[in-house]
C-alpha cells in the first residue's frame, strides 16, 4: 500500500544528508520499520547518494557555447535564402531565439505547462485514492489504532493555522459540547483541500499520527487526504 505520511518522504534526503534534528530522525528512524513503501524510498535515496559520492567531478577546459553558437549561425547563414547583414549586424543565435514573437510563444507555453502541473497536483490532492483501504476510528478509538491510513467522523470544533508550520488545520470532536478529547486534522501541501466550517460533521480520510509528548492525549490526522460532508 502506498504511503501518504508526506511529512516523513520529504524528509528522507535531509535523513540520509544527516540534516534532521535528533527527535525528526528518530521519528522517520521509527516509521521506516514499519513503512515498506518508505524503507524502499529510503535505500534508493541512500543508494544514489552513495553513487553520487564514487563519481569524479569534471570541469570542463573551456565554455563551449561560443563554438556552439558560431556553428549554428554559419548553419542559419548558409541555409538562408535571404541576403546576409553585416557581420556587425548579423543576429546571433541567442538574438534570433529571445525576439518578442518567439519570447511570446515560449512564455505562453510555460504559462500552459505550469497550469497543467497545477491542475495535475489538485486533482491527486485527496481524489485519486482508493477510499476503501481507510480503517474506520471513532474519536475515542484513536488512542489505541495502530493502523497507518484511517477515516474518522466526527464535528469540526474549530479551524486555524498550526503555529509550527503554518498549515491549515481543524480538530474533530464527538461532541461540541465537549471539547476536551479530540483529533488534529492537518491539511498540507500539495493537496488541495477546503477548511470545513466549524459545527459541520465531516468524515476524514488521512494517516494517522500518533503525539506522544506529554500532555499531549490526542492523535493527528496528518496529512488530511480526503473530506467528506456528513449530511444529518
Amino acid at each position: 500500500m502506498r504511503c501518504w505520511r508526506l511529512d516523513i518522504r520529504r524528509a528522507l534526503a535531509a535523513y540520509v544528508h544527516d540534516e534532521l534534528p535528533a527527535h525528526k530522525r528518530k521519528q522517520v528512524e521509527d516509521h521506516v520499520l514499519d513503512c515498506g513503501d518508505c524503507r524502499t524510498r529510503l535505500l534508493g535515496i541512500k543508494t544514489g547518494h552513495k553513487l553520487a559520492g564514487q563519481l569524479s567531478a569534471a570541469v570542463p577546459d573551456a565554455d563551449p557555447w561560443p563554438s556552439i553558437e558560431a556553428a549554428l549561425d554559419r548553419e542559419l547563414r548558409t541555409d538562408s535564402p535571404k541576403p546576409l547583414l553585416p557581420p556587425e549586424h548579423s543576429p546571433s543565435f541567442r538574438d534570433r531565439i529571445l525576439r518578442p514573437a518567439p519570447a511570446a510563444v515560449i512564455l505562453c507555453f510555460a504559462i500552459v505547462v505550469v497550469a497543467a502541473v497545477i491542475g495535475i497536483m489538485r486533482a491527486r490532492g485527496g481524489q485519486s485514492i482508493d477510499l476503501s483501504e481507510f480503517h474506520p476510528v471513532s474519536v475515542q478509538e484513536m488512542a489505541y489504532t495502530t493502523t497507518p491510513h484511517v477515516v474518522a467522523e466526527g464535528y469540526v470544533s474549530e479551524v486555524g493555522f498550526n503555529d509550527e508550520d503554518g498549515d491549515l488545520s481543524f480538530r474533530l470532536v464527538d461532541d461540541l459540547r465537549q471539547r476536551d478529547q479530540f483529533i488534529v486534522c492537518e491539511i498540507i501541501d500539495p493537496i488541495k483541500l477546503d477548511a470545513p466550517a466549524v459545527g459541520s460533521r465531516v468524515r476524514v480520510y488521512g494517516v494517522s499520527r500518533y503525539d506522544g509528548q506529554e500532555n499531549h492525549n490526542w492523535y493527528e490526522v496528518h496529512p488530511v487526504l480526503n473530506i467528506e460532508v456528513v449530511q444529518r
